[in-house]
């Protein structure tokens, strides 16, 4: 065994907790050297080996795992599902280290030579529009005080994630004048360009998670017998309850009418699709105001045109990416690069070919696209070759 292979076996075993004494100090001698330690790291690292061990635990089922394997032999008598698929992953695992090893010691994919910029995805970026017209950088904000004239905030940001808190700003900032609480309340829009996401408290405590490419309007605080807000792009709500007022969702093509209640809604152009998880709302032509459809758990709304197609769908699929996963369902490599061109703020290269080649997989959405871009790989329904931040899919 050349030493690059056993370290990666030593590396591996230490991973699952398996290595013994002996192994252990080998593993140290070889750590002493400081090119060394910084390519254990960087295996270690959420971007390297540690992050792979767990995509094939994410892979959806059996079925697409061994699709990323060679050909079995001739079938041997039958084990146990969870068994056969820890013989898999016994086997492959000490080849990712491998491979990690040996890519990062030639330097960016391992394959080329070459070291491309990590393309990640990331929360700054996002911006506040003031009803005055004035654009405010969030980013530069962070765990402060967002003094308005016409309101305060507060910038949080915890494990990754902001969130732009009008309700926590109440103790953290001097209140608005009377004068400003008796006009009409301001306006503000949170924009999310593409490669970020972002939260908002709103002012009665509900929170909006905002997905890349999207926006929200809303008013600095909420005043008469309705609460009401307008969203583009890609949006889970959890909207605090309050029988006697409330909360509207306004999109291009639908209103939805909640009182207390978690749902997710997508709006783009003249669609707009609202996927229920918990409580009931009812969606009305934003139009006309007719009713169209009231959903309970587990239901889904489609509004396009002149009609609302409701059905029954499971609501992980629809409401992963608030939670940081990918969850493709037979998903089309078509719609599986559009919003990956969204997260990570990527341009790609896909032939009418490939577009409809459906792919199932579970994937944390990780910083670095590469990971993701390796797992699908792993399929073999595609392949994937990167020039900058355009990604081209190929066969």
């Amino acid at each position: 065994m050349t030493d690059e292979l056993m370290i990666s076996d030593l590396i591996y075993k230490e991973l699952i907790e398996e290595i013994t004494p002996e192994e252990s100090r080998v593993l140290k001698k070889w750590l002493e050297e400081p090119a060394n330690r910084a390519l254990y790291d960087r295996i270690r690292q959420k971007n390297g080996l540690g992050r792979r061990l767990y995509e094939y635990v994410d892979v959806d089922s059996l079925k697409d795992f061994r699709s990323t394997l060679p050909a079995p032999a001739p079938a041997a008598p039958r084990r146990s599902l969870r068994l056969r698929y820890a013989l898999y992953a016994a086997a492959l695992v000490p080849l990712l280290v491998a491979a990690i090893f040996f890519g990062a010691r030639i330097g960016g994919d391992g394959r080329t030579g070459v070291s491309h910029p990590e393309i990640v995805h990331n929360s700054e970026g996002a911006q506040l529009i003031l009803s005055s017209g004035q654009v405010v950088d969030l980013a530069a904000d962070e765990g402060r005080p967002v003094v308005l004239a016409e309101a305060n905030a507060v910038v949080d940001a915890r494990d990754g994630e902001r969130t732009l808190s009008y309700k926590k700003a109440e103790a953290a900032a001097a209140p608005v004048p009377e004068t400003a609480v008796a006009a009409a309340p301001a306006m503000h829009t949170l924009v999310v360009p593409r490669g970020v996401n972002y939260n908002v408290e709103l002012s009665d405590g509900t929170v909006v998670y905002l997905d890349a490419d999207s926006r929200l309007e809303y008013p600095v605080y909420f005043a008469g017998d309705s609460r009401e807000v307008t969203v583009s792009g890609r949006a889970y709500f959890d909207v605090a309850h309050d029988a006697e007022h409330p909360f509207i969702v306004r999109t291009a093509r639908a209103a939805i009418r909640v009182f207390g209640t978690e749902f997710c809604v997508s709006a783009n152009g003249s669609q707009s699709v609202t996927t229920l998880v918990k409580g009931s709302v009812g969606l009305f032509d934003a139009g006309s105001g007719e009713q169209l459809a009231m959903l309970t758990p587990g239901q889904q709304a489609v509004v396009s045109g002149d009609d609302c197609v409701v059905q029954q769908v499971e609501t992980l699929y629809q409401t992963a990416w608030k939670d940081g996963y990918f969850i493709f369902e037979s998903k089309s490599v078509g719609s599986i690069m559009e919003e990956l061109s969204a997260w990570y703020n990527i341009d790609y290269v896909l032939k009418d070919s490939l577009r409809d080649v459906n792919i199932t997989a579970r994937i944390k959405r990780y910083d670095n696209v590469e990971s993701v871009l390796d797992i699908l790989s792993k399929t073999r329904s595609v392949n994937f070759k990167r020039d900058g931040r355009v990604i081209t899919v190929i066969n």
